[in-house]
């Protein structure tokens, strides 16, 4: 009986063994880009995204110029949010991603109010370098972004 036991303790462990190296095997084989889950952390807040995710959330950066400084007022949009203005100076540089959609909101003014693009990352296809809008009393849209 006692012999009974370790052959079959010994047939356990043995399937174990082989099931255990099985497993390590299968996943070294196993082992493509799209599915090692990893996380990161990204902007401000508290955010986490799957890393085969994260280029898809890369952004790009454009610069903004107010052609006439005493206008100062002119906000700029990003998908609806006022994201900046110019109070502080003639130039802003805005974060954006792939597909946010740029709006000038000149409806505090009666004049005419222009708005240049005069930098972008290399990353952006769209909206094209030195696009220029102009508005009065307005929300007139710079172009949707397209990331390269």
């Amino acid at each position: 009986m006692d012999n009974l036991f370790k052959k079959i303790e010994s047939i356990i462990l043995t399937f174990a063994i082989i099931g255990l190296i099985s497993l390590i095997c299968i996943q070294f084989i196993n082992i493509k880009d799209e599915n090692i889950i990893s996380t990161t952390k990204f902007n401000n807040d508290i955010k986490y995204i799957s890393l085969n995710k994260f280029n898809e959330l890369e952004n790009g950066v454009i610069i903004l110029k107010l052609e006439d400084n005493s206008q100062e007022n002119i906000s700029i949009l990003i998908n609806g949010e006022k994201k900046g203005d110019f109070s502080k100076k003639d130039e802003i540089e805005i974060n954006v991603s792939n597909n946010d959609l740029i709006e000038i909101d000149g409806t505090k003014y009666m004049d005419k109010a222009t708005v240049k693009l005069i930098g972008i990352s290399k990353n952006i296809e769209s909206p094209k370098l030195d696009t220029i809008v102009s508005t009065s009393q307005s929300i007139e849209i710079l172009g949707n972004v397209k990331l390269k």
